[in-house]
């Protein structure tokens, strides 16, 4: 771990260090910039006064232009929806004559001179605003000294004026730069893809219910930072051109994230811990209600609550890494693996909200996809202890087989059914409970008992009788893994001994079992099916073997008495 830790840190040092000097790089070709809030009023013939005072520098209205630091955003009241910036594009050389910005949520003309030469949107309201979109503009006549305005509208003050990642330069030089601004995202997002699809495998095959629960949330987490990553990159323009829905669906995955990720650390955490990370997580889903009401109202609320979600952010997650630090301490991994992500994701996040509201680097979003990496920490961690599991497993497995060798010639097989015999349960039992506790995987047992065989030996006689013993037994050993051992109890009724299974999953196995029973030809003769009736229960800590034989018979007992052909659980008292 420490080893892991410290490639990790010296990782996202580097990646800090190309973010903040890709930031300062950014070249600006625009001199002596200007601004004036409200809108220009229009004349008889449509023109704008406020243009053609940007443009002459003796109009009576150029006092009215107040000049301001680019590419910091000006000093606007915020009271208004409205701004014009202006700035004097010096003589170059024709081939840098493509205009690279991006906008937030803003409508804008631009005009080159007194001609305009790029528009979008509309410059008045709209319900799901202009979302996050990147411009290319060609520029004519670079040989020349041009005055280059800007009429912006939006909704939201606080992105009022804002152009980031502003540059003039060569076509191709712009489209590298853009891709080169999608690099953390291109280089992330298969990571994200190929840790997703390892998870989904291996919940798929996994057969315990607090494990296959973990794996759910660590999917839905992945799935939704693949989402986030996706829906905040600039290929989604080429995709489906519709940065408004992309912009607002990336800002609703920025408060379903950490509900999710609070969400694997309740399950990690107990006891009262994991009831203050559930009302910790509470807290999200309820900013993000919030949120989605006041965007449904048209008061950009997912963007107006993003300062209080990430407050929110740093006060609890202070909390939740002082709890992982304290379980981890006391032994546990998985807490101890958690704290990687739970550290480093929320402060690039800080960094990356932190550089877009003062521009600190350039390129937005550049940090938080490599969270992914402190989250695969914990991912590869998990994978690792499945495989020592499945290790024990397969030779516990391995350990059985021997043990099947020698109970042949022991006599421990049962001579008709060929199972093991009640003598050889009595001996497994006990050394597979002991397994299963040092392991630390859950161990349970089912009963099944033939309904009516009395019946059938009567009707029928004692050698249809025998081959319906021997069907039921080869019916159930084929719907059996090398993790669950048949025995015969005695008379018309067996056991299955279950590893790895608690004791949702082996009611889950008794169903399919009384099913696959059901639906075979146990007794040829017969024209009713055979069925039969199962009981389950499961070893607790400190359970007594004989407290486990009483409850999986009380169970059985309860499934004779409520009809047969059924299963019934029955748990600790």
């Amino acid at each position: 771990m420490k080893a892991t830790r410290g490639i990790f840190i010296s990782i996202l040092t580097l990646v800090f260090l190309w973010a903040v000097s890709g930031g300062a790089l950014a070249a600006i070709h625009c001199q002596f910039w200007k601004y004036r809030e409200g809108d220009s009023p229009r004349t008889a013939f449509g023109d704008f006064p406020w243009l053609y005072s940007a443009i002459n520098e003796d109009s009576e209205w150029q006092s009215e232009w107040k000049d301001f630091d680019f590419p910091r955003q000006p000093p606007l009241s915020g009271q208004s929806h409205h701004v014009w910036l202006s700035a004097r594009i010096p003589a170059s050389n024709p081939e840098e004559n493509t205009l690279f910005f991006v906008t937030t949520n803003q409508s804008f003309r631009v005009w080159m001179d007194d001609r305009i030469i790029y528009q979008y949107g509309t410059l008045a309201h709209k319900d799901i605003g202009y979302g996050w979109r990147w411009h290319f503009i060609a520029l004519p006549d670079r040989a020349r000294s041009h005055v280059l305005t800007f009429q912006m509208f939006s909704d939201s003050p606080e992105s009022l004026g804002r152009l980031s990642q502003f540059s003039i330069d060569t076509a191709d030089r712009q489209f590298q730069n853009l891709i080169g601004n999608d690099l953390s995202f291109l280089v992330n997002l298969p990571i994200v893809g190929l840790l997703l699809v390892i998870m989904v495998v291996f919940c798929l095959n996994q057969q315990e219910q607090a494990s296959r629960m973990l794996y759910h949330h660590i999917i839905a987490f992945l799935a939704a930072f693949g989402l986030w990553i996706f829906c905040v990159s600039n290929m989604t323009v080429f995709i489906w051109d519709r940065p408004a829905f992309w912009w607002c669906f990336a800002q609703e995955l920025i408060y379903i994230i950490p509900a999710i990720g609070t969400r694997i650390v309740e399950h990690l955490l107990s006891g009262q811990k994991a009831v203050w990370a559930r009302h910790i997580r509470y807290g999200y889903i309820g900013l993000l209600a919030v949120s989605l009401v006041a965007e449904i109202a048209s008061q950009s609320g997912l963007s107006k609550l993003l300062p209080v979600l990430f407050l929110y952010m740093i006060v609890t997650q202070l909390f939740v890494i002082w709890w992982l630090f304290q379980e981890g301490r006391a032994g546990d991994l998985y807490c101890r693996a958690l704290l990687v992500p739970a550290v480093v994701i929320p402060v690039l996040a800080l960094v990356d909200a932190s550089s877009r509201t003062f521009d600190w680097i350039s390129s937005i979003t550049s940090l938080t996809a490599y969270g992914i990496l402190a989250f695969a920490v914990f991912v590869m961690l998990i994978l690792r202890d499945q495989f020592l599991r499945e290790r024990k497993l397969i030779t516990l497995a391995n350990s059985l087989e021997l043990e099947v060798a020698s109970a042949i010639e022991l006599s421990e097989i049962d001579p008709l059914t060929k199972c093991f015999n009640r003598r050889k349960f009595d001996e497994t039992v006990v050394q597979a409970v002991a397994a299963s506790r040092a392991a630390g995987i859950p161990l349970s047992l089912l009963m099944l008992d033939i309904d009516f065989f009395k019946k059938i030996n009567d009707t029928y006689g004692h050698d249809i009788g025998d081959r319906t013993l021997i069907n039921f037994a080869e019916t159930i050993r084929r719907h059996l893994d090398h993790h669950q051992t048949l025995y015969r109890w005695g008379g018309e009724e067996f056991m299955v001994l279950c590893r790895g299974l608690d004791l949702d999953t082996s009611t889950a196995l008794g169903e399919s079992l009384r099913q696959a029973v059901a639906a075979s030809s146990i007794c040829p003769d017969k024209p009713e099916p055979v069925t039969c009736s199962v009981g389950v229960a499961s070893w607790h800590d400190g359970d007594a073997n004989e407290s486990v034989f009483r409850r999986v018979d009380e169970a059985l007992y309860t499934a004779k008495q409520t009809g047969r052909n059924r299963v019934v659980a029955k748990g600790a008292p």
